[in-house]
């Protein structure tokens, strides 16, 4: 298993850098997978500052086509780190991966 992971990756998240495979469900009317991401922090969208803090974390359900005449689930984990810089306002901040969530998307 450990060899397929990175395949995995590379195949369901071609042009998504920084994402980890964590399971693939497939049944017959659905592929459920997976994802989080593979960063050790972030920068925060406000400041700049880099943060590992972690506050909290949260799944998100981005929506995506079916492949293969079969819906699919994407249950990506996504934290929230703690804003270090004291003279900024924001004090937590969610982490975006891009090419697969943005802020305030649905």
């Amino acid at each position: 298993m450990d060899d397929l992971v990175p395949r995995l990756e590379g195949l369901l998240f071609p042009s998504v850098a920084g994402v980890r495979v964590l399971s693939v469900d497939v049944d017959v009317e659905s592929v459920n997978v997976q994802v989080e991401c593979s960063a050790v922090g972030h920068s925060c969208p406000g400041c700049g500052g880099w943060s590992t803090q972690l506050h909290s974390s949260y799944l998100r359900f981005p929506v995506d086509g079916p492949v293969g005449g079969r819906r699919v689930r994407l249950s990506l984990r996504v934290r929230h780190f703690v804003c270090g810089n004291p003279s900024f306002g924001r004090r937590t901040f969610a982490e975006q991966i891009e090419g697969l969530t943005r802020r305030h998307g649905r």
